[in-house]
């Protein structure tokens, strides 16, 4: 049995400002080799591509980890050749008290490139030569890659993160809305609704990375930061919305015989009340983005919020006793329905705030971009 494997290449921001930041690192080393006499440049490329980062907060506070724990590494280095040697038991024994070190002093972003330092220094001797001139040049050409990954970072195609955070979000939650269909409907696959399961829990960690990254980017002026924390509460509430339609999500694929037990008007019930959180969640996302009418939108969320209720209602109305356990292992269905809808009010409240105060400052331009 063979099986096919498709690979999809994306080529992102990130990754061609890795490849720019090696490019100018490696230029510039080459350009200051005939004044420095730099034996090999290739050390600061490789520092470019490790030191590159996805948001330019970030990159500042890493090329400070860096020119510290590069000078450390180097230090260490120079003092276990002049003292000790240089043989490979002492070379691995130097990189354990390296990544000792780096630990203690919390400089975990730059274990993997002052590993690397040390190594090179302590490898790569020169068979004839100034040992200490040697040194001196690979912690050059380490900063020099640093420095032009953290220039790069910042001066070419700054990361917009709140872009990707609100299509990953909306796209997330456009794939729950189709699978909890499917699974209401009874018309999925199990393997497939497992697959995608697995798939959503991946992505949650993603829409975290990129909400954390978003929140790490600095605004200098004054009215740009509140403007920035207002999206921020929205943004968390967005992530707090589609993870309990997640959790719906999984509910019903646990207990999905269970559902289709219940009597028919019940879950004709329970799946209208679904389809209109789901429809109103969706028109949310769409008023933030400024894809629909307020008026349209208004007259749907009030048509959907004031029966909320009757699912409870409905339920205590049908609960049946020879059928205690298929009923009791819906509780919890009833529950995150309920919960749901209200993270939907508060979500629809706080984004009718932000387009309704302060509207210049408030102003969104959200264009979909490809993925890193």
């Amino acid at each position: 049995m063979t099986k096919e494997i498709t690979f999809k290449m994306r080529l992102g921001a990130r990754s061609l400002k890795t490849g720019l930041a090696v490019a100018i690192a490696l230029i510039i080393s080459s350009l200051l080799s005939t004044m420095l006499h730099f034996s090999n440049v290739t050390m600061s490329g490789i520092a470019a591509a490790v030191a590159t980062q996805p948001s330019v907060r970030r990159s500042l506070r890493t090329m400070v980890d860096n020119v510290q724990g590069n000078i450390i590494g180097a230090i260490i280095a120079i003092l276990f050749v002049k003292f000790i040697g240089s043989n490979p038991i002492i070379v691995g024994l130097a990189v354990i008290i390296v990544i000792v070190i780096m630990l203690k002093m919390r400089l975990h972003s730059t274990i993997n490139l002052t590993m690397v330092t040390v190594i090179v220094i302590m490898a790569g001797l020169p068979p004839k030569g100034n040992f200490t001139d040697y040194a001196l040049d690979r912690i050059i050409l380490v900063l020099i890659g640093v420095v032009c990954a953290t220039v790069v970072n910042i001066v070419f195609l700054p990361p917009n993160y709140e872009n990707r955070l609100y299509y990953k979000i909306l796209n997330q939650t456009n794939e729950l809305f189709k699978w909890i269909r499917l699974i209401s409907q009874h018309a999925s696959e199990h393997t497939k609704i497992k697959q995608e399961l697995a798939a959503f829990d991946e992505n949650k960690l993603k829409i975290d990375n990129y909400y954390h990254w978003y929140k790490e980017e600095r605004n200098y002026l004054k009215k740009h930061r509140f403007a920035k924390h207002r999206r921020s509460v929205i943004f968390r509430q967005m992530m707090a919305t589609t993870n309990k339609l997640h959790d719906i999500l999984k509910i019903l694929e646990r207990n999905e015989q269970d559902f289709h037990h219940l009597p028919e008007s019940f879950k004709e019930i329970l799946q209208k009340r679904l389809e209109g959180l789901m429809n109103y969640h969706e028109r949310i996302l769409l008023k933030f983005n400024g894809k629909i009418r307020d008026e349209h939108h208004e007259e749907h969320a009030k048509d959907t919020c004031k029966h909320k209720m009757k699912i409870t209602e409905s339920f205590i109305d049908f609960y049946d006793e020879t059928a205690q356990q298929h009923w009791l292992n819906l509780f919890p269905l009833i529950a995150a329905i309920v919960a749901y809808s209200q993270l939907l009010e508060h979500l629809d409240m706080l984004v009718e705030s932000f387009q309704t105060y302060h509207k210049k400052a408030n102003r969104i331009n959200l264009v979909e971009e490809n993925e890193e």
